[in-house]
């Protein structure tokens, strides 16, 4: 039998079996578009539904904590999209938290074909040895408030950045740096809204 997910925010094209959002209306059209058979108003009624097992956590960057658990709280499992939370202590508590449930990060750019070739050269020796690994990512987000302002938990460490620290982290399969430098540039490109930049520079 098929795991029956649940999903907790309304911005993500993903085929469910129960959305919840703030507001009842927003989960109703989500579930409408997508075909998704229940929508609920509130996260505690998705959280109390006996048919969910997994529940995805869309929602914006601060309530991460909360939300996850939320659910894992009502023994369901978690897949949270990044960052995970807004600091150390946050990702302690959702671990802690996890002991009974499972607990995971969604990093979707670990699955590109790019990604997982990479991943394959390595693992079978195709590539010997890796001394430097530069990773950059780049996005017209500016307008976007929760990736902006600060108290949304904005800003390139915690919304871009993981993309290049997973791919490093990929790379190097545990190994320790010897040093980690990073910068952020911001850019306008035809006059139009700025694209952060993350950029990671990792050596070995």
């Amino acid at each position: 039998m098929a795991t029956r997910w649940g999903i907790c925010s309304a911005d993500h094209q993903v085929l469910i079996v129960a959305v919840a959002a703030w507001k009842l209306q927003d989960a109703q059209e989500y579930a409408k578009k997508h075909s998704i058979p229940q929508a609920y108003g509130s996260y505690e009624e998705l959280a109390r539904d006996p048919e969910i097992e997994v529940v995805y956590v869309g929602t914006i960057h601060p309530y991460h904590l909360p939300v996850g658990m939320l659910f894992m709280k009502a023994q369901k499992n978690v897949l949270c999209e990044n960052p995970m939370a807004m600091n150390l202590r946050e990702v302690q508590e959702l671990m802690a938290c996890a002991k009974m449930n499972s607990l995971s990060h969604g990093v979707w750019t670990r699955f590109f074909p790019a990604s997982l070739e990479i991943e394959r050269l390595l693992s079978q020796g195709e590539v010997v040895e890796v001394n430097i690994v530069k990773a950059d990512f780049g996005a017209r987000l500016m307008h976007v408030p929760r990736a902006v302002e600060k108290e949304l938990g904005g800003g390139a460490l915690l919304d871009i950045s993981i993309y290049c620290l997973q791919f490093i982290c990929m790379v190097y399969n545990g190994e320790k740096p010897e040093c980690i430098q990073e910068g952020i540039l911001v850019v306008d490109i035809g006059g139009t809204s700025g694209v952060p930049i993350g950029d990671i520079l990792l050596v070995l």
